[in-house]
């Protein structure tokens, strides 16, 4: 495993460098954990790449194995492992994140909300997965496409390598970050990695932030960087630092398996062997012939009565596909912690049974919540802000809606106003425009004030009736 040491020793000459760039890159896409990320990306898309590979065997006489080619091969792809994974981002991040300091999301940039949803996807699928902040918005750079140079001693991620490729026939860029700098690489189709030039024609280690001074007559004439000393890159994990995917992958083709080969034997139920009697001069080859030509024709001819030919029809065992499909699907569910949707279609349901049902949702959760903090508190370092910062977080969840505003009601007098306003808010679903919600409530009461005013002086002093 290449490390940030590694990058030290192989920085004496630019040479030597492209040649560790190019060992770090290919090391990070023939790892373990590259590889269980590919297959959790796959499933994600629901491409099922188990499943997908699937070919059914048959043995000739000799014992040799060859391709099925006359049998039904349908192959179902369930989409159980997207859906947990897109559950769980939005049970944790669907009302966004929520800081004290409310214009720290314009430093974050615009998109903010949905940039640490992708990384938070990521994450959850890969292991780990990248947030850079370039001084203005954080970015996301995916754990496929970037190679984390750690320090031996801490751990701490110092140096990291991003590198994309549109096609195989295409050039590779890659950029090397720094604490000091990034350094742009490219190579082409046909050629060997060099050092990329940027749009003003320069190549080499460059500053992450800098002001230009320019006149019409001069052009930039003067550059002042800030000295950085700390990579503007930050992980974000997932639970124990693996992919969700892991040790579900059996699970996921079982269940694909078990409902392609039920559909199959649905297809094939009606064909499934033959009794021939009075045909024992026949041999293993006549057999396999005999059965081709009763599969595509399916008729058989006879010389005397003494010979017969008696189908035998296979029952499809539905109920014990349907058993085997559920108990998998459950196990899926109860291994990822996910929230199985029929528990939650059975009418009008308490908030006791709901919450029950979310019970290992809000486990994982919490978990994962952890973890995007310590994520939000390492940006915060990058950006020269507080890492104390609050950070907030709201549930999305199915609610019993009456039920929850009535309790909220009900506490109100021991909750006190702002909490209960929140706590409405929130459950009304606009969490978000809560400082306008208060801002419009203070004129209100203001106004209130004012109108109750008014009315004491009217009265002479006498508070106005009621």
């Amino acid at each position: 495993m290449y490390t940030f040491q590694d990058l030290q020793e192989y920085s004496v000459n630019e040479a030597s460098k492209i040649e560790f760039v190019k060992l770090a890159i290919q090391e990070h896409m023939s790892s373990p954990e590259y590889n269980i990320a590919s297959k959790a990306i796959a499933y994600y898309r629901h491409e099922n790449p188990d499943i997908a590979a699937f070919e059914k065997i048959v043995y000739d006489f000799l014992g040799l194995p060859h391709k099925d080619t006359f049998s039904t091969n349908h192959k179902l792809a369930n989409a159980y492992y997207p859906l947990i994974i897109d559950m769980g981002t939005s049970h944790l991040l669907a009302n966004g994140i929520g800081f004290e300091n409310i214009a720290l999301k314009d430093k974050l940039g615009a998109n903010f909300d949905k940039v640490i949803k992708d990384i938070f996807t990521d994450a959850r699928n890969c292991g780990a997965s990248y947030g850079f902040y370039n001084g203005e918005k954080l970015i996301h750079f995916n754990f496929r496409e970037f190679k984390a140079l750690p320090d031996e001693e801490t751990g701490v991620i110092r140096a990291g390598i991003r590198f994309t490729q549109i096609d195989a026939d295409k050039p590779l860029i890659a950029v090397l970050y720094e604490e000091d700098g990034y350094t742009e690489y490219i190579k082409p189709k046909d050629g060997e990695m060099q050092l990329r030039k940027g749009v003003d024609g320069k190549s080499g280690k460059r500053r992450y932030t800098g002001i230009e001074y320019s006149n019409a007559f001069q052009g930039v004439y003067e550059v002042d960087t800030d000295e950085q000393s700390v990579l503007p890159i930050y992980p974000l994990y997932n639970i124990q630092r693996q992919s969700a995917i892991a040790g579900n992958i059996n699970i996921l083709a079982a269940i694909d398996m078990i409902n392609s080969g039920f559909i199959n034997n649905v297809s094939e139920a009606d064909m499934i062997y033959w009794i021939l009697n009075g045909y024992n001069g026949m041999d293993a080859i006549d057999d396999a012939n005999f059965l081709v030509h009763l599969m595509k024709n399916h008729v058989a001819h006879t010389e005397n009565e003494e010979q017969s030919i008696t189908p035998h029809q296979v029952n499809v065992q539905y109920a014990a596909n349907e058993t085997g499909a559920a108990r998998l699907k459950r196990m899926l569910f109860d291994n990822m912690r996910g929230v199985l949707t029929e528990t939650l279609a059975a009418g009008n349901l308490t908030a006791t049974a709901i919450a029950s049902a979310y019970s290992a949702q809000r486990l994982n959760s919490g978990l994962l919540e952890d973890e995007v903090r310590e994520f939000m508190q390492g940006i915060f370092r990058i950006m020269g802000e507080d890492e104390t910062e609050k950070i907030s977080f709201s549930y999305y969840e199915t609610i019993n809606s009456t039920e929850s505003i009535a309790n909220v009601l009900q506490s109100a007098q021991y909750l006190g106003e702002s909490v209960t306003t929140r706590l409405l808010a929130s459950l009304n679903g606009v969490i978000d425009d809560l400082p306008d919600i208060e801002k419009e409530k203070a004129v209100e009461d203001l106004q209130r004030f004012n109108l109750n005013k008014q009315g004491v002086m009217d009265n002479g002093g006498q508070s106005a009736p009621a």
